[in-house]
């Protein structure tokens, strides 16, 4: 049964986006004339998801206030101080079978049908999406000690993380003992020994906003006409 649902981990405080989150959650800093969440939320529409829940903490009610006319975005509060795991659990009442995870944090094109129909195939608990991450540093291409290159903004092609655009089987749950529980550290790691945990490995555009920074450069892309926009 495909994913009717999507959860979107919206808790955080977002503390390295220094003063923007002071007064605002992180999933409502803005990109172009949007909050980033919104950006999330029209690619998981546009993939054919047509429900969502934004497990919320810090600033929530902002949050509930941001969706409050939308009859398809339901946003609960999962508590200020609970890990990525934890705030799963508290919506254990209101997840499918199979479900979408993501953050609200980062933005990609990557095919979400696709990484639904890889799931769907192979009947693991969990998939998750690998992505190439942004080199923090410019890189240098050096010819003895001539330097022949050098790039502000790159991607290390060598490396695989967790870009997020998840899908888990409900059976997921049993892993998680409370609210402390980490995904990330605990619950993804329990998966991968079992081999029951997959990847969707992406080769094009993803970019997370953890710093203003990274929300600059955003901000600059969806200008220029934002490599990440499926719909």
């Amino acid at each position: 049964m495909e994913p009717t649902s999507l959860v979107v981990l919206a808790g955080g405080r977002g503390s390295r986006l220094g003063t923007l989150t002071d007064s605002r959650p992180k999933p409502l800093v803005p990109i172009g004339d949007q909050p980033i969440l919104w950006h999330i939320l029209k690619a998981y529409e546009a993939a054919g998801v047509p429900r969502s829940v934004i497990a919320g903490g810090y600033r929530v009610e902002q949050l509930k206030r941001a969706f409050s006319h939308s009859e398809s975005v339901e946003v609960v509060d999962t508590g200020a101080t609970t890990s990525t795991a934890g705030r799963l659990l508290r919506l254990a009442d209101r997840l499918p079978e199979t479900f979408c995870l993501t953050y609200a944090d980062g933005l990609s094109d990557v095919p979400l049908t696709e990484v639904i129909g890889l799931h769907l195939s192979h009947r693991p608990q969990a998939t998750i999406t690998a992505v190439h991450p942004p080199s923090r540093f410019g890189t240098l291409s050096l010819s003895g000690r001539t330097v022949t290159s050098f790039e502000e903004k790159t991607t290390l092609r060598s490396v695989w993380v967790n870009g997020g655009f998840m899908v888990l089987n409900r059976s997921v749950l049993d892993l998680i003992s409370g609210d402390d529980t980490s995904l990330e550290q605990e619950v993804l790691p329990k998966l991968a020994a079992t081999e029951q945990l997959i990847a969707y490995q992406h080769d094009g555009f993803w970019y997370p906003m953890d710093t203003v920074a990274d929300m600059a450069f955003l901000n600059v892309l969806w200008q220029g006409g934002a490599p990440w926009r499926t719909w």
